[in-house]
């Protein structure tokens, strides 16, 4: 089995008011789950497909932050517990360890398993990243400790890589020569890639963004692209061997009454394309063992 986790920055499960994912159109999801339902503490499965509302809070006080809520989510360790709050941003030193030796990746790896990282570095950001003007977020850290391949700009123009905005814009406002995509090839690119490793990680933070913005209609605009996405990536994999899971480190863009992260709860939006039975997860705290799990 291919495991593929699509991670969406800051994306929580607001109430109907004052949720850009309420206006947002978005059929693929919408299939999924039986009507418009990515929102609300709900809990349904449908066939293969199953929401569950996690916490990111974590037991600890305070609002969930990105570099707390994404080392829990890709190590199984509870970071808020390991610093005593939340942290936002880059890992600290300490989380850094963490990262070190529970990474996902690394424990795939360490039994004989192989990992891929689909988002595309630039030659600018590793610039910034040698001139201590950039750190490494949770997700780079993780996948470095796994030894897994960063992706490249020849990657990315070869469909072998995908950007964090899915169709290339970034890059080419930043004068990459890079082709303009569609977000449907993006998740065409991403479901092809999958199917050569047993776990494949993309993120877009462009949700986090927005809702820090508060932009109520490029948030609609970026949600309805984000279905198109995901549309894309099952038309390739619907025949194949693959499970896969959408969700978040923490709320944001699901809410505009908050300039700011919430204490909502994330979606653990997962599907396959055969029967299984699906971890009881309940917290971030329980995603990397549960996968670990369903690849063992």
């Amino acid at each position: 089995m291919h495991f593929v986790m699509i991670f969406l920055d800051g994306f929580g499960l607001g109430s109907e008011d004052n949720n850009p994912f309420m206006t947002a159109r978005t059929p693929h999801i919408d299939q999924l789950l039986g009507g418009h339902l990515l929102w609300g503490e709900r809990s349904l499965d449908r066939g293969t497909t199953r929401l569950t509302p996690l916490d990111a809070t974590l037991g600890v006080p305070g609002t969930p932050q990105s570099a707390t809520g994404q080392t829990t989510l890709w190590t199984g360790v509870n970071a808020p517990k390991v610093l005593g709050y939340h942290l936002n941003a880059y890992p600290n030193g300490q989380l850094a360890q963490v990262i070190e030796e529970n990474s996902i990746f690394k424990q795939l790896a360490d039994r004989g398993q192989q990992g891929m990282f689909a988002n595309t570095f630039t030659s600018q950001y590793e610039a910034l990243v040698a001139a201590g003007k950039r750190r490494h977020s949770a997700s780079t850290l993780s996948a470095m400790a796994g030894k897994v391949k960063l992706r490249r700009i020849p990657d990315l123009k070869a469909g072998k890589a995908v950007y964090y905005d899915m169709t290339n814009q970034i890059p080419r406002e930043m004068g990459e020569d890079v082709p303009l995509i569609p977000p449907e090839q993006a998740g065409r690119n991403l479901g092809r890639l999958a199917l050569d490793y047993d776990f494949t990680l993309y993120e877009t933070f462009l949700t986090d963004i927005l809702g820090h913005k508060q932009k109520w209609e490029e948030s609609v605009q970026l949600i309805e692209q984000i279905d198109k996405f995901l549309g894309g990536f099952l038309q390739v994999i619907q025949n194949e061997d693959v499970a896969w899971l959408l969700t978040s480190d923490h709320g944001n863009i699901e809410d505009f009454t908050v300039k700011g992260h919430t204490k909502n709860s994330v979606p653990a939006l997962s599907s396959s394309n055969r029967p299984m039975e699906w971890p009881q997860w309940t917290t971030l705290e329980d995603v990397t063992p549960s996968i670990l799990e369903l690849l063992s």
